[in-house]
């Protein structure tokens, strides 16, 4: 296992034990925030989490509307693939081209998310994350939604 790897791992670990303080939650989520902010493109579930923690991020679900509004991580805004263009006008008055924005779909294998993060990058948002991990990794670990 690589060093980065075994840092994941325990972030991820900590974030998860962690729930039993918001402080102590606080605390450990400084090194995934950190670790996001620097990646690239992809982030994990320890780094998405950290980011919805520390409110750091704007979360952006890239599925159909009618999804979104069955479920979606809370707070989220919705962007679909489909629909981009008309609803993109909203987001972008409500939200500057500096903002950290995670994108995300249902799952690793769903490629909306992906092309919704490439479509915000040609609009000028250059700090662009894409959670592959999607709203599947997100409800099974039990983290916030609604919907």
């Amino acid at each position: 296992m690589s060093a980065k790897s075994l840092q994941r791992t325990l972030v991820a670990s900590l974030l998860l034990l962690s729930g039993l303080s918001p402080a102590v939650a606080q605390l450990h989520a400084e090194p995934s925030v950190a670790l996001a902010k620097k990646e690239t493109d992809n982030i994990d579930l320890a780094a998405a989490k950290a980011l919805f923690d520390t409110h750091s991020a704007c979360f952006v679900d890239a599925r159909s509307e009618y999804s979104y509004y069955n479920s979606h991580i809370k707070g989220a805004w919705t962007l679909s693939e489909s629909r981009f263009e008309e609803q993109f006008h909203e987001f972008r008055e409500k939200k500057p081209v500096t903002t950290l924005i995670v994108v995300y779909c249902i799952g690793p294998s769903c490629p909306k998310a992906r092309h919704v993060a490439e479509k915000l990058k040609k609009n000028g948002y250059s700090n662009v994350k894409v959670f592959s991990g999607g709203l599947v990794e997100w409800s099974r670990a039990g983290f916030p939604m609604e919907g």
